[in-house]
């Protein structure tokens, strides 16, 4: 068995399961079987040639011919199972989450939570849109780089022993591994069962896996195999194993252009009929809560004449009766005045109110007596949907 000779140094490299990659001298051209690592031994840094423990396999002869890796039937300790592969997933959801909190603490909940407490969605909603994008692009590069790096892995996927490879059991650059991700959509869509194909397939591939051209494998029993391929006897000449390796599953671009076509196609259409039923619902919320805005400035106003009809048995004229600014002087980001007529806090919403309630009044009445005074919450212009249901 022949390590290959190194393209820039006189040695020859043996990589293990781990992805470490260290040289030994060749001597007179012999060949030598890879062993532990020795005393003496150092790392590899000017072999390109294999770098992590799948780019080619340093501990393969370089003229074996090519094969496929094997039904998990056939080598029980090669391919991951389905629920390693769940467990190696939550680790890295353990890993993501502190990141998107911090992003979304740190970055967008200045500008967020207060509109929140304001009760101002249309501008919490603003503000929170742009972020949504980081919830497709943080774990692509997330994962694309890992399983594209020499580990070959996420972290999660490490800690359980596992790697990313294509067919032959060869390390997979930044397209494939980005493919892969994509193609993970296309197997969340379809209800999940894409990621349970991995419970059944021959290669324990889900779908993402077999449009890449992947395999999640346990390294330590792919270096094993590997080893017992280089052992076994050259049925190819080495000018043929030498030829282009062949390339298995569909290009990262061709996987990210299946999902946005299946998006347009499938997904879109869906999305319009929800959006149909959600964007009115979403409409008259977000009115409510500017109309709310306007109530909640009254509170004041309504205080002091509950004060007022209790010393004098009467309703304030305005007010200066009550020692209240002008109208116009009390305002917010939707309203323009808050005014006292008869008794009555009329609050009237300007330009920058939803166009359903703009130009538009509420009007807080007085009844009862001071003993048991209550409000009654009314409009003469705002269609009852954008009211809340203590005014309807």
């Amino acid at each position: 068995m022949a390590p290959s000779r190194c393209r820039s140094t006189p040695t020859a490299c043996i990589a293990d399961a781990w992805g470490r990659t260290a040289c030994r001298t060749w001597r007179s051209g012999r060949t030598k079987t890879p062993g532990p690592r020795r005393k003496g031994d150092v790392r590899c840094r000017f072999c390109d040639h294999h770098a992590g423990f799948a780019a080619g396999q340093g501990s393969m002869n370089a003229t074996a011919p090519l094969h496929w890796l094997p039904p998990h039937a056939q080598y029980t300790g090669l391919h991951a199972g389905f629920w390693r592969r769940v467990l190696a997933y939550l680790i890295d959801g353990v890993i993501l989450a502190p990141a998107f909190a911090v992003l979304y603490l740190g970055v967008a909940g200045p500008a967020w939570f207060p509109a929140f407490v304001q009760q101002d969605a249309p501008v919490a909603w603003r503000v929170l849109s742009p972020w949504w994008m980081l919830w497709l692009v943080v774990p692509w590069l997330y994962f694309a780089l890992c399983e594209a790096s020499p580990w070959q892995a996420t972290p999660g996927k490490l800690a359980l022993g596992l790697g990313v490879t294509d067919e032959y059991g060869r390390r997979i650059g930044f397209g494939r591994s980005s493919g892969r991700f994509f193609g993970k959509l296309l197997s969340g869509l379809i209800l999940d069962i894409g990621y349970m194909l991995a419970g059944w397939t021959p290669r324990k591939q889900a779908l993402h896996d077999l449009m890449a051209g992947c395999c999640v494998v346990r390294t330590r029993g792919l270096l094993a195999w590997q080893h017992e391929q280089a052992a076994a006897p050259e049925s190819l000449d080495a000018a043929g194993a030498r030829a282009a390796l062949p390339q298995t599953g569909m290009p990262g671009w061709a996987i990210a252009l299946l999902v946005a076509v299946v998006g347009v196609f499938v997904v879109l259409p869906v999305a319009g009929v929800l959006a149909v039923i959600a964007v009115p619902v979403y409409q008259g919320y977000a009115v409510r809560a500017e109309v709310a805005q306007g109530i909640g400035l009254t509170r004041r106003a309504r205080s002091l004449i509950a004060e007022y009809i209790g010393e004098r048995g009467a309703l304030p004229e305005d007010n200066a009766a009550l020692g209240l600014p002008k109208p116009e002087a009390i305002h917010a980001r939707y309203v323009t005045s808050v005014r006292v007529a008869g008794g009555k806090v009329v609050v009237t919403y300007g330009n920058r109110a939803n166009a359903w309630i703009r130009g538009g009044h509420v009007v807080m009445a007085p009844l009862g007596n001071a003993a048991k005074l209550r409000w009654q919450c009314s409009s003469p212009d705002i269609r009852d949907w954008y009211l809340p249901e203590s005014c309807r």
